[in-house]
């Protein structure tokens, strides 16, 4: 088992075969309450990852990505509407 230490890419976790704990089901608690939201947890808490997930998740570009990188996770199994609909701006 390889686990991705200081690696914050979610697709390179995923295509490569990293250990990744599945926490997508949150996407649907996301879009299931308010609209603004605020990620406070302490360093190296995968603030990062989680962001990167919902990049790839919702980005239109990465609708050809979609079945290899979340097809063995909860939202693979269960998307939503909204899934690789939207034009996103990751600012880093």
């Amino acid at each position: 088992m390889k686990y991705p230490i200081v690696i914050q890419i979610f697709s390179q976790i995923r295509e490569n075969g990293y250990v990744y704990v599945d926490k997508t089901d949150f996407i649907y608690q996301l879009v299931g309450r308010g609209s603004i939201y605020f990620l406070s947890r302490p360093r190296r808490f995968g603030k990062s990852l989680t962001v990167n997930m919902l990049q790839h998740y919702y980005d239109i570009l990465a609708k050809d990505k979609f079945e290899a990188l979340f097809s063995d996770l909860y939202i693979g199994k269960h998307p939503t509407r909204d899934r690789n609909s939207y034009l996103v701006l990751y600012l880093n």
